[in-house]
């Protein structure tokens, strides 16, 4: 009797699963009106710049969290959670070189979304979404996003300190070790899906504050 030699299908690797089943709603958020007309030059530095007042609510959240769980200890997260990432300072750097001194109020989708990041303090797994959604983000398409703030409104490379990561490895190599991480993190089938379902959230509310900074283009 031969035997028949049968090919196994590779598993699917978790960060290649996170980008498939977050990729629509990423579409979405990523092309939202906002950022469709900020990217293509049609809005102005103001624009930007509310851009950024938003994002330090998001940010102080975030780092916070990130700060109580490298207090903590947290094995799974310690790999990810590098002081290195932290972006507040430089978004808060980027807005007074842009001549404003106070930070504008928060709107509301940026309440939600603050209020969804620093609840993750009780979930590793959802935390690591918003750590995933952010700063890979900030490595990948932020670095698109800071080349046409200059390009298109003369934003000078000072005031777009929050995309440079001068203490990590060049981008790619950064991300592409970020990915092994996930790949390899000790995560069960459970909460590799709190982890989908959290990032999913996370466009959802990125895509609620474009649509807001959007109305406020109108007024």
């Amino acid at each position: 009797m031969n035997a028949t030699a049968t090919t196994e299908i590779p598993a699917e690797k978790f960060s290649a699963r996170l980008k498939r089943e977050s990729e629509e709603l990423h579409s979405t958020a990523e092309h939202s009106g906002f950022m469709t007309k900020l990217m293509k030059g049609e809005l102005s530095e103001k624009s930007y710049l509310r851009l950024l007042n938003q994002y330090v609510y998001l940010y102080e959240a975030l780092e916070k969290v990130a700060q109580g769980y490298r207090e903590a200890g947290n094995k799974m997260l310690e790999p990810f959670n590098q002081p290195e990432l932290a972006r507040t300072e430089r978004i808060r750097a980027d807005i007074k070189a842009l001549g404003q001194e106070d930070i504008d109020p928060a709107l509301p989708a940026t309440t939600k979304y603050a209020q969804r990041i620093l609840d993750s303090a009780q979930s590793p797994e959802r935390f690591l979404s918003h750590h995933y959604l952010r700063y890979l983000g900030d490595l990948s398409g932020g670095q698109a996003v800071a080349v046409l703030m200059g390009r298109h409104y003369g934003i000078s490379s000072e005031a777009l300190s929050m995309y440079r990561f001068d203490e990590l490895p060049k981008p790619k190599i950064f991300k592409d070790s970020y990915r092994t991480l996930l790949d390899n993190a000790p995560l069960s089938e459970e909460e590799r899906q709190n982890v989908v379902d959290e990032t999913l959230r996370g466009f959802q509310y990125n895509a609620e504050l474009f649509s807001e900074l959007m109305e406020q283009e109108s007024h």
